[in-house]
């Protein structure tokens, strides 16, 4: 489980524990058409929100290893990149 899905998990327990106690017997068979409706919302969000994080994350990973790599390559100074992977062989 990543980041945020700890946070929307987190987020969602508090709603169940201020629903349990909120909620009266029976009142919850009225409103089951709109609480599905809704409820399958939430299930797009939710859903939308750990993809985005997972490109978020790959994207700064691509940002670390970029800058990693930019730093490799500046450690050669004006050496063309040729020159050093021959050498390097």
């Amino acid at each position: 489980m990543n980041g945020i899905e700890r946070v929307l998990r987190a987020d969602l327990e508090r709603f169940m524990d201020r629903l349990a106690t909120s909620i009266p017997e029976g009142a919850v068979a009225a409103g089951l058409r709109d609480v599905d409706a809704v409820e399958d919302k939430l299930a797009v969000a939710y859903r939308t929100l750990v993809e985005d994080y997972g490109r978020w994350r790959l994207a700064l990973d691509e940002l670390e290893n970029t800058w990693a790599l930019t730093v490799w390559r500046s450690s050669f100074g004006d050496e063309p990149m040729a020159a050093a992977v021959s050498r390097a062989a």
